[in-house]
């Protein structure tokens, strides 16, 4: 499905020119995160979380022209690339780490963040907190925290990083839990990590998915109202207790 700055702007709440400079984007070639993709910003979580985290950026205080810029969006595309790589078994997790890190590394503006980040990602295919500012206490929910290495790359002077690592988290906690909501049953087959397996499928389990849920549109709230009110409409349909049951059987 096409989506338009102006649906970005009204489903997501990002602003129209950050919008704007993401759906126009061409697909990156020999990208394999966009493999067989015709458009930059299908409607997929996946993808949705590039341009909604960017806006999370700029509402953190970053300036659009460190946003959307062409040497920007090639680091951003090449971490995910890795992702790919990552996810096809072409790399393991180490790799995946040193090939992000290495490729970031001639344009880190913070390198007190960089070595923190890449100290907490260095632990291995699961990271978790470490009593940082960096992860959750669930592993399945820090998948996607390579991408965190982007804002390395700006000046940390210039915006709230507190925020954004926050405003991230509660993101992808949201993106994340849903997509293992759906994927249970092919993950408990297949033994692949999912959020549902880390808490426990049973009623302490589906009390803890809530509290994050919770929490995502608390934060969401503070930065980005139009994201909040998503995460909360979308809450009120999922019946944690009927997945668990179901998954149970």
């Amino acid at each position: 499905m096409f989506l338009t700055k102006h649906d970005l702007k009204l489903s997501y709440g990002i602003d129209l020119e950050i919008g704007a400079f993401h759906v126009d984007r061409k697909v990156p070639t020999e990208n394999l995160y966009w493999k067989s993709r015709t458009i930059y910003v299908p409607s997929a979580p996946g993808y949705l979380f590039i341009p909604i985290f960017s806006d999370l950026l700029f509402r953190a205080g970053l300036d659009k022209q460190h946003l959307l810029n062409e040497s920007q969006l090639q680091i951003n595309e090449s971490i995910l690339h890795a992702a790919a790589l990552l996810e096809h078994g072409k790399i393991n997790w180490k790799e995946n780490v040193d090939q992000v890190f290495a490729g970031i590394k001639p344009h880190v503006h913070s390198l007190s963040l960089y070595e923190e980040l890449k100290a907490y990602l260095g632990q291995g295919q699961k990271p978790v907190s470490m009593g940082s500012r960096f992860g959750t206490p669930y592993p399945s929910l820090n998948r996607a925290d390579t991408y965190l290495a982007s804002i390395t790359t700006f000046d940390t002077t210039q915006f709230d990083v507190e925020l954004a690592i926050e405003a991230w988290y509660a993101l992808m906690t949201y993106f994340l839990i849903m997509d293992d909501l759906a994927d249970i049953k092919h993950d408990l087959k297949n033994n692949e990590e999912n959020v549902l397996l880390d808490v426990g499928l049973d009623q302490h389990g589906a009390e803890l998915i809530g509290q994050m849920i919770d929490q995502s549109i608390a934060t969401m709230n503070k930065i980005n109202p139009v994201m909040a009110n998503r995460i909360d409409h979308k809450k009120s349909l999922i019946d944690l207790d009927e997945i668990i049951r179901s998954i149970r059987q």
